[in-house]
C-alpha cells in the first residue's frame, strides 16, 4: 500500500518531512533583517536533516519537498508564502487514501504526486459547502445568490473563472478544507475531528463520505475544538492521552484512557520577559531569542511573513510529538519531567529531535512531518 494509515503509534515506515527556503533565499535584503532570517534558515534545515537522519535510522523511508535554490525574496518581492515546511497542514492521509484538502506550498503536493497519487478534494468535488449568512460575507456584486449558488455549486461552468477561484480558495466558507492530518486523529475505528471554529458545525455522514470516501471505515466523531487537534491533545498508543487541560472529557471520549495533563509551559522555560518584551510588537505570534529589539527584523516578518508563523504564545510543543511505534516518542524538549516520567511509565522511550525555531514557525514535529505508511 503506497497509504496507510489507521493510528498514531503502528511502527512508521514511510514518512514526508517537511523542507525550507536556503538562507540564500533573502540575498540582497537589509542585513538588520536577513541576517537572522539566514540564521533561522540555515538552523532549521539542519535540525531537518537531523531529524530525517532519526527516522531513517529506524527504518523510517522519508520524502521531502524538493525546493528551487534559485528562488530569492527580491525577485519578487510581495507578501511571500512560507515554505512546504509543514505538509500536514494541507493534507489528510486517511486509510489508504491522501486527500489534498487545502492549499499550500506546490511543492508539497508534487512531491507527493511522484510518490503516489492523491485526491484533490477541492478539484473533484465541487465549490464549498456553506450556509447563507458565511456565503452573504464574501457575496460580491457579480456573485449569484446563495439559492443559485447551492444549486449550482457542482457545476464549475456556472460561475465565471473568477468567482468560481475566489470561492475555491475562501477556506473559510468550507468545513473539509480544514480537515487536514492535524485535526484528524484515527483511533482504532474512530476518527476524532477537530480544528473548526465555534459554530461552524460539521458535516452530515453523506457528505462526509462522498468528500473523503476512506471515512466510511471509522466511527467519526466531531470535536469543538479551535485549532489544530495536534497541538491540544494526541492518543499516543492504546490507552495513552498527552494533552492540554480542558480540551475533551475523557471519561466520555476515551474512558479508561491514561491521560497526562500538560500546563501553558510552552514559554515559561525561555526567557519569559524578553517574549513580553517582543509581543508588545507582534502580539506574541513568534519569537526568536536575541532579536527582540532588532525593529527592522521585526518590522520585516510582520510586513511580509506574516504567513510564515502562527500564535506561538498558545503553542505547548510537548503535546505536537511524533510516535515512530508504540515505544517511541520523537520530543524536542528533552528536559519536561512530567512527560518523561509519564512516557516511562508506559513503556515509552523519548527520542529528542533538536528543533530550534520551533518558537519562530510555530509548528512542532508533528506539523513538520506526515505520515504515509505504518503498519
Amino acid at each position: 500500500m503506497k497509504y496507510n494509515i489507521w493510528n498514531k503509534w503502528d511502527p512508521l515506515k514511510v514518512c514526508m518531512l517537511g523542507n525550507n527556503y536556503a538562507p540564500e533565499f533573502f540575498d540582497g535584503c537589509d542585513p538588520k533583517a536577513s541576517d537572522p532570517l539566514k540564521r533561522i534558515c540555515e538552523e532549521t534545515l539542519e535540525d531537518l536533516e537531523g531529524f530525517k537522519e532519526i527516522l531513517q535510522d529506524f527504518g523510517v523511508k522519508v520524502i521531502q519537498p524538493e525546493m528551487d535554490p534559485n528562488e530569492r525574496f527580491l525577485d519578487n518581492v510581495h507578501r511571500y508564502p512560507r515554505g512546504p515546511l509543514q505538509p500536514r497542514d494541507a493534507m489528510l492521509v486517511l486509510g489508504n487514501d491522501c486527500y489534498i484538502s487545502n492549499r499550500d506550498h506546490p511543492a508539497i503536493e508534487q512531491s507527493l504526486e511522484q510518490y503516489a497519487p492523491t485526491i484533490k478534494i477541492s478539484d473533484t468535488k465541487g465549490l464549498p459547502y456553506t450556509t447563507a449568512e458565511k456565503y452573504a460575507k464574501v457575496q460580491g456584486v457579480d456573485y449569484p445568490d446563495y439559492a443559485d449558488y447551492i444549486a449550482n455549486k457542482n457545476n464549475k461552468n456556472y460561475f465565471t473563472p473568477e468567482v468560481y477561484q475566489a470561492l475555491l480558495s475562501n477556506t473559510d466558507l468550507y468545513t473539509p478544507l480544514r480537515l487536514n492530518s492535524a485535526a484528524a486523529m484515527m483511533v482504532q475505528d474512530r476518527l476524532v475531528v477537530g480544528g473548526l471554529e465555534p459554530g461552524y458545525g460539521s458535516l452530515d455522514s453523506d457528505t462526509m463520505h462522498q468528500l473523503f470516501p476512506e471515512t466510511k471505515h471509522f466511527d467519526v466523531e466531531w470535536t469543538q475544538i479551535y485549532g489544530h487537534s495536534d497541538g491540544q491533545f494526541h492518543p499516543i498508543k492504546p490507552g495513552v492521552i498527552i494533552s492540554l487541560h480542558d480540551v475533551q472529557n475523557y471519561s466520555e471520549t476515551f474512558p479508561g484512557w491514561e491521560v497526562c495533563y500538560l500546563p501553558d509551559q510552552g514559554l515559561q522555560n525561555d526567557n519569559l520577559r524578553q517574549f513580553k518584551k517582543l509581543k508588545r510588537k507582534n502580539d506574541g505570534k513568534w519569537w526568536l531569542i536575541g532579536e527582540e529589539d532588532n525593529d527592522e527584523f521585526t518590522n520585516f516578518v510582520e510586513s511580509w511573513l506574516q504567513d510564515w508563523v502562527g500564535y506561538v504564545e498558545e503553542t505547548v510543543f510537548d503535546v505536537n510529538v511524533l510516535m515512530l511505534d508504540e515505544h517511541h516518542c520523537c520530543v524536542s524538549q528533552q528536559n519536561n519531567e512530567q512527560v518523561n516520567a509519564f512516557l516511562k511509565k508506559h513503556n515509552i522511550e523519548p527520542v529528542y529531535i533538536p528543533w530550534r525555531h520551533r518558537f519562530f514557525w510555530d509548528g512542532g514535529l508533528h506539523c513538520i512531518t506526515l505520515d504515509l505508511v505504518r503498519g
